[in-house]
């Protein structure tokens, strides 16, 4: 580049517990290109970020019930009363985008940035609107790019934001450098693989970058711009691998983003190098790997249980894992001692459901005995265990909901979480795209309406309205309840409110 530009940062994935990794990323490689770099955060301005762990209280279990009879009901009215209750929650979330445009815009002047380039969820689309027009009235281009801007109707709807110079849609970190220079330069940024505009007519031009191969080629993460006495602890995010090498769940939206289509693994050097970075730059020694799945490569996972004291001694760490049916997951008795050994305190997974039928349904390449297993050797090698489940599937019957229910009270004491959630059809998933292909297959469960802005698909199912459905589920919500009320073991207490 001919001088030093200048490029703000906007975080808006907004994490209450950790940086933001796909910001650290970003910050690290146009440092390299010798780009001056800041970073804004909603932190910064003391808008904390989204909680996602409540604790339950004495009503909770209350609450929940009356909430899936809302959900579920047969009358119109009843479920337009629990969306409007949900929208004003929903608002609750929203509520600091005003504190957050105004900081954008005192550091925008403040810093006076060549560009701006923005890390989001689909959520925060009022936001990206605004810090778009408010760019465009001083003339400074903006980039927006986040996970979800993998599928072509949520790229059309985006790309035509007003002000938007482009859209991110895939791997492109390591060519932003490049990206700058062109958009800087007054030349179409769609010749970048990866990078999306809109024309005049506010069609999209452009498409989506192939998934990003040579990970050790990303430099480490740049945490240094992050308000670390924000945080209640001090945790850096790690990712060992892009991608899940399961990777065919067909509710799974994770394995649609723009980093989650194929799995792809880093070195272990490289990633016990950067922990030992951020040890001796931060004085981190808790982390939290980020990856869908950390044994989707064993040997990763061994290697981390073998060398993780040596990069940060006394680190502590939690990771999501996948209990499949491979001969060797990595998750025997003597690898779940040695992880914990290592400073592992707490693993999810995703039971999902406690009926093997629906398991399948789902493609979880999962068996019920297996993940028994792994809750109670875990439990036993001193880790906290935690679980993902989902209501309503489709095929789902009241029988497997009390399977499901059947399966929590089995694991009382093997599981210190659960976390429960009605499903959400998300689009570009392959059950998004079976009901939509295939609607003569699912008689009973419907598409209502498609979001492209939120990516959102809202849908029925009439099993869920029935009463012995209702009666199964209630079971549930109560053996979830009683999980989630217990205290949590002391060594998991450092990671509360980490998903």
């Amino acid at each position: 580049m001919n001088r030093q530009h200048k490029v703000l940062l906007v975080d808006l994935n907004n994490f209450a517990r950790y940086p933001t990794l796909s910001i650290g990323y970003m910050a690290a490689v146009l440092r390299a290109a010798d780009v001056d770099v800041s970073v804004f955060s909603p932190l910064m301005v003391g808008v904390g970020g989204v909680t996602r762990e409540v604790q339950p209280h004495r009503f909770s279990l209350l609450m929940a019930k009356l909430n899936h009879h809302a959900a579920t009901s047969r009358s119109e009215r009843v479920r337009q009363w629990r969306d409007q209750l949900a929208a004003s929650r929903a608002s609750d979330i929203t509520s600091h985008h005003d504190t957050v445009v105004r900081g954008f815009k005192d550091a925008l002047a403040r810093y006076k940035p060549d560009a701006v380039m923005v890390s989001t969820y689909l959520m925060y689309r009022d936001v990206c609107e605004r810090v778009c027009t408010l760019c465009k009235q001083i003339g400074i281009p903006v980039v927006i790019g986040g996970p979800y801007f993998s599928q072509p109707e949520i790229i059309e709807d985006w790309a035509r934001i007003d002000g938007l110079s482009a859209l991110a849609a895939g791997e492109v970190e390591l060519e932003l450098p490049a990206i700058l220079q062109t958009i800087l330069s007054g030349k179409d940024p769609a010749s970048h693989p990866g990078i999306v505009v809109a024309d005049s007519h506010g069609r999209a031009r452009g498409g989506m970058s192939t998934p990003l191969k040579e990970l050790d080629a990303v430099p480490f993460p740049d945490y240094s711009d992050f308000p670390w006495s924000a945080y209640p602890n001090r945790i850096a995010p790690i990712i060992t691998g892009r991608g899940c090498a399961w990777g065919v769940c067909s509710f799974c939206s994770d394995v649609t983003s723009t980093a989650g289509r194929t799995y792809r693994s880093r070195s272990p050097t490289s990633v016990l190098a950067e922990i030992a970075k951020h040890h001796r730059e931060h004085g981190i020694s808790r982390f939290v790997f980020t990856d869908l799945k950390l044994n989707s490569s064993v040997d990763m996972w061994r290697a981390i249980a073998a060398r993780m004291q040596d990069a940060a001694p006394q680190g502590q760490w939690i990771g999501a894992v996948h209990v499949g049916s491979e001969p060797d997951n990595g998750l025997s008795p003597a690898d779940l001692q040695a992880a914990a050994k290592a400073g592992c305190v707490r693993l999810t997974t995703g039971l999902e459901t406690g009926s093997q039928r629906l398991a399948d349904l789902m493609k979880k390449g999962t068996r019920r005995e297996a993940v028994s297993d792994f809750l109670n050797n875990a439990t036993a090698a001193g880790i906290s265990t935690r679980c993902t489940m989902i209501i309503g599937y489709p095929g789902e019957t009241a029988d497997d909901v009390h399977l499901s229910a059947e399966f929590l009270e089995r694991h009382e004491q093997a599981i210190e979480r659960i976390t429960l959630n009605r499903l959400q059809v998300i689009m570009g998933t392959a059950l998004h795209r079976r009901l939509r292909n295939h609607p003569e297959r699912y008689a009973h469960f419907k598409i209502v309406h498609e979001d492209a802005r939120q990516a959102r698909v809202d849908h029925r199912y009439d099993a869920v309205e029935t009463a012995p459905h209702r009666k199964a589920v209630m079971r549930l919500l109560a053996a979830a309840h009683r999980i989630n009320r217990k205290e949590l073991s002391q060594r998991a207490k450092e990671f509360e409110g980490v998903m």
